[in-house]
């Protein structure tokens, strides 16, 4: 029993790190409209974004700055001119149900191959009593 619950937190580790790695859904922003309208679509304060300049540059960062121009962070600024890609975090995307379906499901299968390994016989018998044997 030991071994098994061992297993099971390290299985649930393994799980809580996958999900945390895992779970940020980024959406491509069009560039192009960017400049011209002066609004990058979907990019706001505070949101999670993945900038890739021309320079070949890709930086990961939390928006604090933004003008018509660009993006920045503080430390640095960004025009959308010299952007090759612009990624940011999509607050729309359900992933992270997603993955805590699975891993619920997971962890309910390994539970019932718990409980059956961890079961005694059991028997069922019709008429009652139950023979002894």
């Amino acid at each position: 029993m030991l071994r098994m619950s061992r297993f099971l937190a390290r299985y649930l580790l393994c799980l809580l790190l996958l999900n945390l790695a895992a779970c940020s859904s980024m959406r491509t922003v069009d560039l192009q409209r960017a400049v011209q309208t002066s609004n990058a679509r979907g990019v706001e304060y505070g949101r999670l974004v993945k900038v890739e300049t021309l320079d070949n540059r890709t930086v990961k960062f939390r928006v604090t700055e933004m003008d018509q121009t660009g993006i920045g962070n503080g430390d640095e600024f960004f025009r959308y001119a010299q952007m090759k890609s612009l990624k940011v975090e999509d607050p729309h995307s359900n992933t992270r149900e997603t993955t805590a379906n699975w891993i619920l499901g997971i962890l309910g299968a390994i539970a019932l191959v718990a409980l059956v390994a961890n079961s005694d016989s059991v028997s069922v018998c019709s008429p009652s009593p139950c023979p002894d044997g």
